[in-house]
């Protein structure tokens, strides 16, 4: 074997493994790298596990950091048992500020009440409705949310287990039901 097939011998055995160790940290870099919608997890409303009843509430799962929607949430209507429907969260982390709770929905000419939202954490009500903010795009009410930090009254939300009740507040009259909806939960 000649000098020059040896040094080219070594040289794309070098070369090789060099190329392997290119691939190999191209290859890692592309799996750390969470694709952009890994910043919202999303369900289906009617899929996920619960009743809705003050008992067995609709179960939203652990909140990590990100953001967790239940889409496409039934109306609530002005019917016996159906004015009310409740979701249960664990925050694994205290909120921060601009986290929310909430749901989001259109109104329309045939449903035009909104869905407020209320959280509890055991037989405690921490956010009544009257605490909610309403959403908007482009000029119309999209949405009604609670302010998970920072709270009316000061501090954030700290970690745990609560309970969300969304409520059908106007009467049969104004609307026999809210539009179909989803309920959000975001952390910052």
């Amino acid at each position: 074997m000649t000098f020059i097939d040896r040094t080219l011998g070594r040289l794309s055995r070098r070369v090789g493994v060099l190329a392997a160790a290119v691939v190999t940290a191209a290859a890692s870099a592309l799996v750390a790298a969470p694709p952009a919608s890994a910043a919202t997890y999303q369900y289906d409303c009617r899929r996920l596990v619960g009743s809705g009843s003050y008992a067995n509430p609709v179960a939203l799962g652990n909140v990590t950091g990100r953001t967790v929607v239940a889409v496409d949430c039934p109306p609530l209507t002005s019917a016996r048992g159906n004015v009310r429907r409740y979701f249960s969260f664990t925050l694994t982390r205290p909120a921060r500020v601009n986290s929310y709770a909430g749901a989001s929905f259109a109104l329309d000419s045939t449903r035009r009440s909104p869905v407020h939202p209320s959280l509890s954490r055991g037989p405690y009500t921490i956010l009544h409705t009257w605490a909610g903010v309403w959403t908007y795009n482009r000029g119309v009410v999209n949405g009604r949310c609670l302010p998970l930090g920072p709270l009316p009254g000061g501090g954030v939300l700290p970690a745990g287990a609560y309970r969300l009740d969304f409520q059908k507040l106007d009467s049969a009259l104004n609307s026999f039901s809210t539009p179909w909806f989803n309920v959000v939960v975001s952390l910052s």
